[in-house]
């Protein structure tokens, strides 16, 4: 996938600011059938990316990522490399008893380490919530893990 090879996935190079990560948010991949909980799981990821972009503290680079989200499995290592996303965040919506459940993980895709997980039992429908906690304590658990991993 190197550019100067020419193949057919060959992207513009990212420019990446010293100290400023690139991180692409993946749409949360729905645990089951109900595609409520695939159109709750892209929500979340939405917000999520909106909210880190307007945090200041976090210092992302916050990319589009609808392609990465649709690339086979396989693939998504090559394509961080190639755009040099530092971390991916990524996650799942579960059906769980009264209300579903989130998982968040944060990976390091330069070793593809994951830096930091999370799992919200029946927590998912409060990310969404008009109040904004739970979407305040992601946020400030994944800025301050953004904090300690930054691109060298």
């Amino acid at each position: 996938m190197n550019s100067t090879h020419g193949t057919a996935l060959d992207f513009p190079p990212a420019t990446v600011l010293p100290g400023r990560p690139l991180v692409a948010v993946l749409p949360f991949t729905p645990c089951g059938d109900d595609p409520r909980l695939a159109l709750l799981g892209t929500e979340i990821a939405d917000r999520l990316r909106e909210r880190l972009a307007s945090d200041p503290a976090t210092r992302a680079i916050l990319i589009s990522s609808d392609f990465l989200a649709k690339a086979p499995p396989h693939a998504l290592e090559l394509i961080c490399r190639e755009l040099r996303v530092g971390h991916l965040i990524s996650g799942k919506c579960h059906a769980t008893g009264p209300e579903p459940s989130l998982y968040v993980e944060l990976t390091d895709t330069r070793e593809w380490h994951i830096r930091w997980a999370d799992f919200q039992r029946f927590g998912a429908r409060r990310m969404l919530a008009e109040d904004g906690e739970a979407m305040d304590r992601l946020v400030a658990q994944l800025r301050t893990t953004l904090a300690e991993h930054r691109l060298r």
